[in-house]
């Protein structure tokens, strides 16, 4: 009990830098403070309430902690984060609504900062013995964090970073930037890239249902192809160099397609791209506008994160590429047609559909990327070819060029994360965050009506 304390009910054993994920409750909870008009004391004394949680559970549940992991400041303990975090937000001076999330970003990103740089006198502070150390070495972060966050709510930041953001509906560079960011980093952790893209730009309103917003989410589509195309790069060439002596693996084709391990995967992703396309293409319109519903997006990932939880209940996937048949390929491209709904994600879908049915899970995120690239590059073609005088009128040149590059960067190092919890079952982890995120959403739409 005291692990799970100690861990944020979870948040302690997320996957990639789990301390950012401790700090995050606080952060979101400040944002809808400031978002429904709540006055500054009463932001204030949650914050502090937040903070005395944080800090008791770190201090009581520390040692046990320590205890049971060997290690000296274990990775799972995020109290500490969580009490820093929290720190950063007392006494802040009157946040407008519509600044909100721009406020609780930068109270974020600063408590991160400082918390990674370990200013003075952080060191001298962590020989304290017990939770003690641990604790004040956030303690410390926070307060240099509401130092330099109240400067900036003095300065009026926020409603300055709020400046950059058109109110016509176009995208702009800042937005186009945020955005390229969250694709990058949910297309291929399998928690829905669409869902994270249609939650955001309603926060921008931006009118995620709108031609001009399809346009500029097939842009930073094509960033993250290019973040696939880098992190399998050996695996590419291999197979092309394979596919180009395939000829010596039999005089036909049928022999070809048992033992030319390129030849094989070749027509296993055309099939179920064909698949994709038949199931998809009649009901494309009605996922569309399926964009336009928060209620939708939040059912959608309820769905996702089903998916994900029961595939880590599947221990033993024994299945190689070439025992990966035509059935199994086809099934995988019709869960690639639903994942075209919002908040359905086209990763896990694949993935998981692929590992339920036995397919290794190295050889189910492989075939799922190199699979949905001739899909992601299809829909873009197909989008841009019909709405291009809408893309060109309509999207900022500078949005659709830093999207697809920061998407692309980010990327990278999605992909590489979710290679490393697909090997190690750790899916349920993705799947309890889509159950908070939907749980999230349905709890702003409540309180926004």
């Amino acid at each position: 009990m005291k692990r799970l304390l100690a861990s944020c009910f979870g948040l302690g054993w997320l996957p990639l830098a789990p301390g950012t994920w401790g700090s995050l409750p606080p952060a979101i909870i400040f944002a809808l403070l400031c978002y429904f008009e709540t006055s500054a004391l009463l932001q204030s004394v949650v914050m502090a309430v937040l903070v005395l949680a944080g800090s008791i559970v770190c201090v009581k549940c520390a040692p046990a902690v320590v205890a049971a992991t060997g290690d000296s400041d274990p990775k799972q303990l995020v109290a500490d984060e969580f009490a820093g975090q929290a720190l950063t937000f007392i006494a802040v001076l009157a946040v407008h609504p519509q600044d909100a999330f721009f406020a609780a970003a930068m109270g974020f990103i600063l408590f991160r900062i400082f918390d990674l740089l370990k200013p003075w006198p952080v060191y001298k502070f962590e020989v304290l013995p017990a939770g003690w150390g641990i604790l004040a070495d956030d303690l410390t972060a926070g307060i240099y964090a509401s130092v330099v966050f109240n400067l900036c709510i003095l300065l009026d930041i926020p409603h300055l970073l709020t400046t950059l953001v058109p109110q016509t509906g176009d995208v702009s560079i800042l937005q186009g930037t945020v955005l390229g960011i969250v694709q990058g980093l949910t297309e291929f952790i399998p928690v829905s890239s669409d869902g994270h893209l249609v939650l955001f730009e309603h926060f921008f309103d931006l009118h995620a249902e709108s031609q001009q917003m399809l346009a500029f989410d097939l842009s930073v589509h094509l960033g993250t192809v290019l973040a696939i195309f880098y992190v399998f790069r050996r695996s590419i060439r291999k197979w092309f160099r394979n596919l180009a002596v395939s000829y010596k693996y039999g005089p036909g084709l049928v022999q070809i397609y048992k033992k030319s391990p390129s030849v094989h995967f070749l027509i296993l992703a055309f099939l179920a791209n064909v698949a994709t396309a038949v199931v998809g293409l009649p009901l494309k319109e009605h996922f569309q506008q399926a964009r336009a519903s928060l209620w939708v997006v939040a059912a959608m990932w309820i769905i996702t994160g089903t998916f994900l939880i029961v595939t880590d209940l599947r221990k033993h996937a024994h299945l190689g590429l070439r025992r990966f048949g035509i059935l199994a390929a086809l099934i995988v491209g019709i869960a690639q047609a639903i994942a075209l709904m919002p908040a359905i994600s086209r990763s896990g879908m694949t993935i998981c559909v692929a590992v339920l049915i036995g397919l290794r899970r190295r050889w189910a995120v492989e075939f799922s990327f190199l699979c949905g690239v001739p899909a992601i590059l299809g829909a873009a073609g197909i989008e841009f070819m019909k709405h291009h005088k809408v893309i060109l009128q309509s999207v900022s040149v500078g949005s659709v060029i830093v999207g697809p590059i920061a998407a692309a960067i980010v990327g990278v190092l999605a992909l590489n994360l979710l290679i490393k919890a697909s090997r190690r079952a750790k899916f349920k982890y993705f799947g309890l965050y889509c159950y908070a995120l939907a749980g999230f959403v349905m709890l702003y739409l409540l309180f926004k009506a």
